[in-house]
């Protein structure tokens, strides 16, 4: 921050902490007026004359009260000390309201008489005066520090998705791609035109999720999204056979929009692991995308057994868990994740992203 901006910085402030006076400035003026029946003039004249010393003074107040903060567990000697601090702030407005006074009359005995009916009562004044500008910094403080945390915790969950995204890139199942290998191998010695397009499946599989500006962002394109997904299905279907059968349905609107990285890929996987491989007869991979209102909905779901709704996200692995904590880095409360489990009728997952 250069000097001419710290400068205009401290000034606005200065500004807003002045303006904070003008409430008792207004209220010094009408018991003044009420009192002395001084004209308007006369009476604001000398309230701001009496506030202003109060605003200064406050000032080292508001310094205090920033080195000597609220502790977690106030002890004696912080009331003492900010009690004694009170005290002597309340004396000093009191002693420049005195001097302010003397230069009216022609001794300090007729000050005695002028200031003996209410400087009790101003001396209460500045003590709660005291207490209010150090439990305004106080408060000021509290709320800081609060955002500081909110910050803190925010950075760290938004590390911890970063770092689980790239344990995601770097995990393609060894499975599949030992599978994948030994089909492109058998390929190439009864269908080599079908190896060939699986090498380029693959390979165009691993630049996605090697490419910084493809899979290595935070939010791709769905279309981008959906073109890795194809691929990664292809190469499952030289495993998998007439076993994998895939109802993709996306819509052109929705395939414009961006999403979070592997936020198809990773449930479609699940699917395939949990409800696809594991049956002789195999099942049906449905994926849907549609614009609705506000929100994209995302849908991944199969025909398998399903599972009992309490072990719902059983087994899901990095997909659902790590797209969930992604999801409150990157939108916050703007987006869900719907899980449907139903014993005998599939399992289906349905994200719902904010545009």
């Amino acid at each position: 921050m250069t000097r001419t901006r710290l400068w205009t910085v401290w000034l606005r402030r200065l500004a807003w902490y002045m303006a904070a006076w003008s409430p008792l400035v207004l209220v010094f003026a009408m018991l003044i007026g009420a009192s002395s029946g001084e004209t308007a003039r006369s009476a604001i004249n000398a309230a701001l004359t009496t506030v202003i010393w109060a605003a200064v003074l406050g000032l080292g107040v508001i310094w205090l009260a920033q080195q000597w903060s609220w502790p977690v567990r106030p002890t004696a000697r912080f009331f003492l000390v900010h009690a004694g601090m009170a005290l002597l702030y309340a004396a000093l407005w009191d002693a420049f309201i005195l001097l302010g006074v003397r230069q009216s009359v022609a001794s300090w005995e007729l000050v005695g008489k002028e200031v003996a009916a209410w400087l009790h009562w101003q001396t209460f004044e500045g003590v709660l005066i005291y207490a209010t500008l150090c439990g305004v910094t106080w408060a000021r403080q509290s709320a800081a520090r609060g955002r500081a945390q909110e910050s803190r915790l925010a950075h760290i969950e938004a590390e911890r998705a970063r770092a689980e995204l790239e344990a995601l890139r770097g995990r393609l199942d060894p499975h599949f791609l030992f599978n994948t290998l030994h089909s492109v191998t058998v390929l190439i010695q009864h269908d080599p035109v079908s190896a060939a397009q699986a090498v380029e499946r693959l390979s165009a599989l691993l630049r996605y999720v090697l490419d910084s500006r493809q899979g290595g962002q935070e939010e791709v394109l769905l279309a981008d999204e959906v073109a890795f997904t194809d691929a990664y299905l292809a190469l499952e279907l030289l495993r998998l056979g007439a076993r994998l059968r895939v109802d993709r349905d996306f819509s052109a609107e929705a395939l414009r929009h961006r999403v979070p990285s592997f936020v198809v890929q990773s449930l479609v996987e699940n699917a395939i692991k949990h409800s696809i491989a594991p049956r002789a007869a195999g099942g049906v991979v449905r994926l849907r995308g549609h614009v609705t209102g506000a929100q994209l909905v995302l849908e991944v779901s199969d025909d398998g057994p399903g599972q009992p709704a309490s072990d719902a996200t059983h087994g899901m692995g990095v997909g659902l868990s790590a797209l969930r904590q992604r999801m409150a880095v990157l939108y916050g409360d703007t987006a869900r994740v719907d899980v449907r489990a139903v014993p005998g009728d599939g399992f289906g997952v349905w994200v719902h992203l904010p545009i």
